[in-house]
């Protein structure tokens, strides 16, 4: 090697130096010119070029050969298939994938005055080969001018060749390395010193963390989490700093290379094969306590019949029976196991042989007989790798097997007895259809339609005798059941049908309209053939009663439809001037106060003042008890502080019970929730009723307790006196309209028996109920049991102070529109007390006058009056004077919804119905008065929301929507109008539960 080297640097030197001199001699030869000295040296080069391993060539300034070697002829004529020749140009020859461009640049390099070697790739691939040369390019200078490039080149294939081979050698040990599926961890001197990246991945730890920990620490060889350990392997019990634990199989192993060798560390993580293996462990513990506590003898062979597995109670039978002892892995085929076992090998072969499972009964005694199923163990490659052996004691099973077969020839002549039962009782059946009116009819796909003579007779036919006849049968069928009857033949033809409940309209020949129902089985569950078979009857009575029966419901609907009118318009004749009464009782009885008249006044006015209440109390009753029958109570959900409730009520009542020295005393639990989801009326009433009852029925200087408490997720309102107490007869009456204990308590007490049935139904319209525990002559405990929202939240907040004492300071002028006089002098004198301005208008018409002339801050407005009534003067007051700025409240004693949709309609803002409580009138004064100016309320303008107004309208008649599309649609409209201030948001609310509890919308 290094005698190639030398000669090719001296053929360099040579070449640099005698370059010029050889071309010049070699033009002088072919001239015949030379000298003597040239040849020598001439000779003397060449010799040189021709026996170097390597390519030697030069080459002028214009890339013409000077001179070159037989090697470089052998290599151009090997990579580009050319004879070269001196002169020649050498770029010519390279024309191929660019190698003369490269050459050229090289050999340039060498001409700008550049010593260097390069390694290039040259050769025509595609019709020779292409090769890998080492060049070291010289420049040749005469007289210190550069006039040619000497080149020794050198084949270097292989040795590329096997560099990149090395690369890629090196490249795939480091993806095998690196991305091995195991871990490795590369050891010098016991320390860490590389780690591939699923060890990283495994341990937690980056390769920074490792380099320099042994394996003792990072494993903690001699702690606990060494599971298994052998000399150069052992199993970890790894906690990473994920705190995730990982099983980690260690593998230390040598490998050497050239120069040294290493030790490396194989990790694999085995968690899931160690978790499976000790589940496997459990499974097998739990395969192997089931087998023993099972009843059954078990036990399994693999294929050189070698026992497996058992249970104790096999090993006791094959003791008993051969008092030979079994244990595990002992072969079936040797002695003394083949003799014990020897009952087994047939079935044995069997089950091997087939893949199947083997039944055999073994009569090993009188007193033991076993059923034995063979069953094979097949491998996922479908091979029998051995057989489980199930055995149960069938001896008492087969003792009855003996008995049945003891009973069978009595059982035989039992059927014939009952045969000739069954056969009696067809006798009577026929009797029976006979005396019932009962036609029977049947249809055979062999035979088709058959009937008997009560079918022909049921409908009035006389030649009906085979299925062809089945057009005059539906000649006499009305045509609206015709096409259905048509339908069920052809079902019934085409084994469609299985059942047939139908009831159909005939014109019978002498019996003119009759109602026929027609039943008719398909024995498709019974067997697998089909057949249907039928009856029919006629149920013209029954039908007519039915008839008759609906026609009273209509009627009996419209009088109940009359019976609520009637009240409605009673209520609201009564209403109003019962609202005055109310109304100025209360004003006078305040006066009295004020001035401090004498008592006798004042008591007077307290009595007139109560009675108003009573009266109201008892219209109110009837209204509530009519429209609860009816359905068309609506509930209100609504959040409210439940002790400011409970308060508020007893407190209404201490007045009554303290002038009778009855002592009301109210007990809250702790546990009971301050917010409680109910509708706040509902609730009140129920209350009101049970005190006001507690109150007339409790004797004198006595208590009432009213306990709340909070238990199983219910409110529990208690609430006990020590009255008349009620018998025990009477505990199931006491809630019925107008029922009380005893007669004479109407007479003592007073009342009308109302109470306790609206209470009853009340609270059962708010998913609660009601119970009852009495003793006469000591007292009554009514309890109300109410469902809890365990997730109410507080909502709400105390209100200080008493808003009926509101002062407004005589800064509002109010407009009331009353046609009723002493309504109107009611109101003027209530406003007083309030310190409000009021003027009054007599009809509708009045107040627009008044209104084009004045504006007002609020106008409260009847609705029934004459002239001009309350929903046409707003109506005329929005749509025609365009005034949607002053909030108008209805003012009026009709109740019902229909009434405030068309009040709210026009754009009246609030209800309020007679008789007027003075706490919801100054709600309604501080409303729009006072809070007006803090919360700045936004009115609806019908004129421009007509069609808000139109759809609510539509969705309430609406029979074409869902109840589903009808709840989202007023959901949507309800987030329009919350903005609002509306009577629609109470109306949609109000329509919401009505549909969504299926009760009966009472509106237009």
């Amino acid at each position: 090697m290094m005698t190639n080297i030398l000669i090719v640097v001296l053929l360099l030197l040579l070449i640099a130096s005698l370059g010029y001199n050889y071309f010049q001699h070699k033009s002088i030869k072919e001239n015949d010119l030379a000298s003597n000295e040239d040849p020598k040296n001439y000779k003397m080069l060449s010799l040189l070029m021709e026996h170097s391993p390597d390519v030697v060539f030069s080459v002028d300034k214009k890339y013409n050969y000077l001179a070159f070697n037989n090697a470089h002829a052998k290599t151009m004529k090997s990579v580009y298939g050319c004879d070269i020749s001196v002169g020649s140009n050498i770029l010519e020859y390279m024309k191929v994938r660019g190698d003369d461009e490269v050459a050229k640049v090289d050999i340039q390099r060498a001409l700008n005055g550049e010593n260097f070697q390069i390694t290039r790739t040259y050769g025509d691939e595609d019709n020779y080969q292409r090769a890998h040369f080492e060049a070291t390019y010289t420049p040749i200078k005469a007289e210190e001018k550069i006039t040619g490039v000497a080149v020794v080149v050198r084949n270097v294939t292989d040795q590329y060749v096997s560099q990149e081979n090395l690369k890629r050698s090196e490249r795939k040990y480091k993806q095998l390395f690196h991305y091995n599926y195991l871990g490795a961890l590369v050891i010098k001197d016991n320390t860490i010193i590389d780690a591939n990246d699923t060890a990283v991945i495994h341990l937690g730890k980056e390769t920074h963390e490792l380099v320099g920990m042994t394996l003792d620490e990072l494993f903690q060889i001699g702690s606990k989490n060494v599971i298994k350990k052998s000399k150069k392997e052992f199993i970890s019990k790894y906690l990473n700093k994920y705190s995730k634990v990982k099983y980690l199989n260690v593998r230390e192993e040598v490998i050497f290379d050239q120069k040294e060798k290493q030790n490396i560390a194989f990790i694999e993580d085995i968690t899931d094969k160690y978790e499976a293996q000790e589940e496997l462990i459990k499974v097998n513990h739990q395969r192997q306590v089931l087998i023993e506590s099972a009843k059954s003898y078990i036990f399994s062979i693999n294929s050189e019949y070698e026992l497996e597995t058992y249970n104790t109670k096999f090993s006791e039978l094959i003791f008993q029976l051969s008092q030979v002892k079994i244990k595990p892995s002992i072969n079936l085929k040797n002695e003394p196991y083949k003799t014990a076992f020897s009952m087994y090998f047939e079935y044995f072969e069997q089950a091997f042989n087939t893949g199947r499972i083997v039944e055999k009964d073994f009569f090993l005694s009188d007193d033991l007989i076993i059923q034995c199923a063979f069953s094979p163990l097949i491998s996922e490659s479908n091979i029998v790798y051995g057989v489980a052996v199930y055995s149960i004691d069938i001896t008492d099973e087969k003792k009855h097997e003996s008995e049945i077969s003891q009973l069978n020839s009595s059982l035989e002549q039992k059927v014939i007895e009952r045969t000739f039962e069954l056969q009696q009782q067809k006798v009577k059946l026929d009797l029976a259809l006979d005396a019932a009116k009962i036609g029977t009819w049947s249809y055979v796909p062999s035979e088709g339609f058959y009937w008997d003579n009560k079918f022909v007779n049921i409908f009035g036919l006389q030649h009906l005798v085979k299925e062809d006849d089945i057009k005059d049968y539906l000649s006499i069928v009305s045509e609206h059941d015709q096409e259905q009857v048509v339908q069920l033949i052809r079902n019934v033809k085409s084994e469609t049908a299985d059942l047939i409940n139908i009831l159909l309209t005939i014109e019978h020949k002498k019996y003119g309209k009759q109602y026929i129902q027609v039943y008719g089985r398909s024995t498709r569950k019974l067997n697998s053939t089909y057949a249907m078979h039928g009856v029919c009857w006629n149920l013209t009575r029954q039908k007519s009663v039915e008839i008759e029966l609906e026609k009273a419901k209509v009627a009996a609907e419209r009088s109940n439809k009359a019976k609520s009118l009637f009240l409605a318009n009673i209520s609201h004749e009564i209403r109003s001037p019962l609202n005055a009464i109310i109304g100025f009782s209360n004003i006078l009885f305040r006066k009295s106060e004020l001035q401090k008249l004498p008592a006798e006044f004042s008591e007077q006015l307290k009595y007139i003042y109560f009675n108003g209440e009573y009266l109201s109390e008892l219209i109110n009753n009837l209204l509530d008890l009519s429209r609860i029958d009816a359905g068309k109570m609506s509930i209100y959900w609504e959040e409210i502080d439940l002790r400011s409730l409970l308060k508020m009520v007893v407190k209404i009542h201490e007045m009554t019970a303290k002038d009778r020295n009855i002592k009301i005393t109210l007990n809250i639990d702790t546990d009971v929730p301050k917010v409680f989801i109910t509708d706040p009326t509902k609730l009140r009433q129920i209350l009101t009723n049970l005190l006001s009852n507690a109150i007339k029925f409790t004797k004198n200087d006595t208590e009432i307790l009213v306990d709340v408490f909070f238990a199983n997720q219910q409110i529990i309102l208690k609430v006990s006196d020590e009255g008349i107490g009620i018998p025990k007869d009477k505990l199931n009456l006491i809630f019925e309209s107008f029922e009380q204990g005893d007669k004479s308590v109407t007479r003592k007490f007073g009342g009308t028996g109302l109470g306790l049935a609206i209470t009853k139904k009340m609270t059962e319209m708010l998913n609660g109920h009601i119970n009852v525990l009495s003793e006469e002559n000591k007292g009554s405990t009514f309890l109300i049991t109410l469902p809890i929202n365990k997730e109410q939240e507080v909502i709400h907040n105390e209100k200080k102070g008493n808003i009926e004492d509101i002062d407004f300071d005589y800064q509002y002028t109010i407009l009331v529109v009353e046609d009723n006089k002493m309504n109107q002098i009611m109101m003027q004198a209530l406003f007083k007390q309030l310190k409000l301005h009021i003027e009054i208008a007599n009809n509708g018409q009045e107040a627009i006058d008044f209104l084009k002339e004045k504006s007002y801050d609020l106008i409260l407005m009847d609705l029934h009056m004459p002239v001009m009534g309350g929903i046409s003067a707003v109506q005329y007051i929005r749509f025609e004077l365009e005034n949607i700025t002053i909030p108008i409240v209805a003012l009026t004693a009709d109740a019902y919804w229909d009434k405030r949709f068309k009040a709210f309609a026009v754009g009246m803002n609030d209800y309020l119905t007679k008789p007027i409580s003075r706490r919801q009138l100054v709600n309604i004064l501080d409303k729009y008065l006072v809070q007006i100016k803090d919360k700045g309320f936004k009115y609806l303008d019908p004129i421009k929301n007509k069609d808000i107004i139109d759809e609510l309208r539509e969705i309430t008649v609406s029979t074409m929507m869902s109840d589903i599309d009808k709840l989202q649609r007023l959901k949507s409209l309800r987030n329009l109008l919350q903005n609002y201030d509306t009577g629609f948001v109470k109306y949609i609310d109000y329509l919401s539960e009505a549909i969504a509890t299926e009760k009966e919308i009472e509106v237009f």
